[in-house]
């Protein structure tokens, strides 16, 4: 007799348990946390379109300072004297020998074996 009401209790508890289960993970809850990925992915949404329009305005800038930078060296007759400057720039690149970093490398030790293994 304890035993049965003891089983009872426990399958009153697992009823009880598998109710609030059913309602804080059934319709209504997925419905929810749908609506959170759909406005989640909305502000992904914007926040691309802000980054496109800033990356459009930095592409404009500098346009624009390319285009001062070049009326300014036209007007003070240093086209040649760029040209000079890039052409050597481009030559220090190529030239340019990478030093090998031999500090930078790790050693790592070889594991030695115990005088029990040598045995």
């Amino acid at each position: 007799m304890v035993t049965l009401k003891r089983l009872e209790k426990r399958m009153n508890d697992v009823e009880a348990w598998v109710k609030d289960f059913d309602t804080s993970q059934g319709p209504a809850q997925t419905s929810e946390n749908l609506n959170w990925l759909v406005g989640q992915t909305r502000q992904l949404g914007e926040r691309l379109q802000q980054t496109e329009q800033q990356a459009i305005q930095m592409q404009e800038a500098l346009q624009q300072n390319a285009k001062i930078v070049e009326t300014f060296v036209e007007e003070n007759e240093l086209v040649q004297d760029w040209q000079a400057y890039l052409t050597k720039l481009q030559q220090e690149q190529e030239n340019a020998v990478q030093e090998s970093e031999t500090e930078s490398l790790d050693v790592q030790e070889q594991a030695e074996d115990g005088k029990e293994v040598g045995e």
